[in-house]
């Protein structure tokens, strides 16, 4: 846990969606006409627009591959405050920053700790599209312990 504290940032950036994958994604997980129907998301958004579940994805996507491959993470406690606050529209990438909020040893069981973290998502216009606050169950280091 020593290789976080409250208010590191850390920044990355996902690659864009294609339209082909948000319609793909759409019609296996999501099958609203604003993520199918270019010209009704048209009408309705200016543009097919992203799931919010598809983005959500990606926007955690480089902090599990990048960052929590090398974090013993025990697991997920669940979201705080989610949302989707704009559209994401094909062949945006979107610049994801995740700032640490806390890191709390647990109490009861001195091997691990609560990693809490605030993440959010902008489009390349520089507004957010997406954010939740996460908190994550992470093991501590031996030396940690003592």
């Amino acid at each position: 846990m020593e290789d976080f504290h409250p208010g590191q940032v850390f920044r990355f950036r996902s690659a864009p969606m294609s339209a082909e994958s948000i319609k793909a994604f759409a019609l296996e997980w999501d099958p609203q006409r604003l993520h199918t129907d270019e010209d009704y998301a048209t009408a309705m958004h200016g543009s097919l627009i992203a799931s919010g579940f598809q983005t959500m994805l990606e926007a955690f996507k480089p902090i599990m591959i990048e960052m929590m491959v090398d974090v013993a993470n025990i697991g997920g406690m669940g979201f705080d405050n989610l949302r989707w606050s704009r559209p994401v529209r094909p062949d945006e990438p979107l610049d994801i920053e995740m700032q640490v909020n806390s890191v709390t040893p647990s109490r009861s069981k001195p091997d691990r700790g609560v990693l809490h973290y605030t993440l959010r998502a902008k489009n390349p216009a520089g507004e957010v599209v997406f954010s939740t606050d996460t908190p994550v169950m992470i093991k501590r280091k031996p030396n940690e312990t003592d």
